[in-house]
């Protein structure tokens, strides 16, 4: 009509009028299936990790006590000195346990989608519910792992006291981000390239274990050599998880800019592998 005031609304297809309102309720509902998934995932995950063993679930303190004790005795013996003034033990586990704050979610994701073909069968389960269960898991038992140890070194006398809480909680929370968001890229990977397993710890298993500053910081390093592995944002994250920790130190070379972007940029990296490659994995 003339001069009409609705005749430039252009109509809505049927789909979209018939489309049901988003309600809040069924957003709710849908987030505790999932969040009641995930949590029985955890616990089939732990209990196939560690029941099938006669130490169970003490093995998760055993192995990393004798790598720091290894260290230890091997540091000891080369220098008497403590690095950057601060307590051995503490630095120790400081570097050596966190660091499985980022090893654990990634190694523990990258082959969870290959071998869990079986639980994706049920509509609830989604790839997503299967990763993020093992991420959840491998970083609750490292963390548990850190703060039990570091408690054990204070009261065996080794004082650490902890000099900003929130930063050490910061950085430990980066290495677990950037963890997880190599997790899901390797875990879209290895299904389709089943040897990205083996190249993943050839290429960054022990050369990150050993070139991360777990048992050595920046310093130490000739500055010929420093500025090309300081590339590693793990050395970055070992800076400054000792600089928020220790008294005692202070570190010149870590960036929270740097660690911040390499965390969120390998979690977005990541989600998109895994969103993008999710369905050549169902077809495989």
């Amino acid at each position: 009509m003339p001069g009409s005031t609705r005749s430039w609304i252009p109509a809505l297809p049927l789909q979209a009028r018939e489309r049901p309102p988003i309600r809040w309720v069924d957003v709710v509902t849908a987030l505790q299936t999932q969040a009641r998934v995930i949590w029985a995932l955890m616990l089939r995950e732990t209990i196939s990790r560690y029941g099938d063993y006669k130490i169970g679930f003490l093995w998760a303190f055993i192995e990393p006590l004798l790598t720091v004790l290894v260290f230890v005795l091997i540091f000891g013996a080369m220098r008497s000195d403590s690095p950057g003034g601060m307590p051995l033990i503490p630095f120790m586990l400081t570097g050596i346990v966190s660091f499985s704050l980022f090893k654990d979610p990634w190694t523990q994701m990258q082959n969870g989608i290959s071998t869990n073909k079986s639980l994706l069968a049920f509509p609830q389960v989604t790839t997503f519910d299967v990763l993020i269960s093992r991420a959840l898991m491998a970083i609750a038992i490292s963390a548990f792992v850190l703060a039990f140890m570091l408690g054990m070194a204070h009261l065996l006398g080794y004082e650490s006291n902890i000099e900003r809480p929130l930063g050490v909680l910061a950085i430990l929370g980066l290495m677990c981000i950037m963890g997880v968001g190599l997790g899901f890229l390797f875990a879209a990977l290895e299904p389709l390239m089943p040897s990205v397993k083996q190249v993943s710890s050839l290429v960054m298993g022990r050369p990150l274990f050993l070139g991360s500053g777990l048992f050595f910081i920046a310093d130490t390093i000739p500055a010929q050599v420093r500025e090309y592995v300081l590339y590693n944002p793990l050395l970055h994250c070992m800076e400054l998880l000792r600089t928020e920790y220790f008294y005692e130190f202070e570190s010149a070379h870590g960036s929270w800019s740097y660690v911040s972007a390499w965390a969120f940029g390998s979690l977005a990296v990541g989600l998109a592998a895994h969103r993008g490659l999710r369905r050549k994995v169902f077809n495989g």
